[in-house]
C-alpha cells in the first residue's frame, strides 16, 4: 500500500498563528523560538505524509481534524492532494466557532 504525501497549505489564520508563536517566544529566545515554528512545520510535514491522524473536529467544521502538539493544537482538514493548515492554537486556549471563520474551515 502506498501512502500519498499531502502538499500542506496554510490558511491566512494560520499563518498569522506561526507568527504570533514566534514573536511571542522569541522576546525571551529567539533561537529557540524559530527552532520550535521549524518543529511545527515537520510535524506538519508529518500529518501529510501519514494521512488521517488528529481527532475528528466536527462540532466546528466538517472534515475538521486537530492534533495537539508540544502545548498547541494543530487544526487541518485532509484532502486528496493536500493537507489544509487552519489554525494552530495554544492547547489550553478555550476555542470557539468564532476561532475558525467560515472561510478558514
Amino acid at each position: 500500500m502506498t501512502i500519498k504525501s499531502r502538499k500542506p497549505i496554510f490558511s491566512r489564520a494560520a499563518r498569522a498563528d506561526l507568527r504570533s508563536i514566534f514573536k511571542y517566544i522569541a522576546t525571551r529566545n529567539p533561537e529557540a523560538a524559530a527552532n520550535f515554528v521549524l518543529d511545527i512545520h515537520l510535524k506538519i510535514r508529518s500529518i501529510a505524509r501519514s494521512g488521517f491522524t488528529g481527532v475528528a473536529r466536527d462540532e466546528i467544521g466538517q472534515n475538521l481534524r486537530g492534533l495537539p502538539y508540544r502545548d498547541r493544537c494543530i487544526y487541518f482538514r485532509i484532502e486528496d492532494t493536500r493537507i489544509y493548515i487552519v489554525r494552530i492554537l495554544h492547547g489550553r486556549q478555550d476555542i470557539s466557532l468564532e476561532d475558525f471563520p467560515e472561510s478558514e474551515i
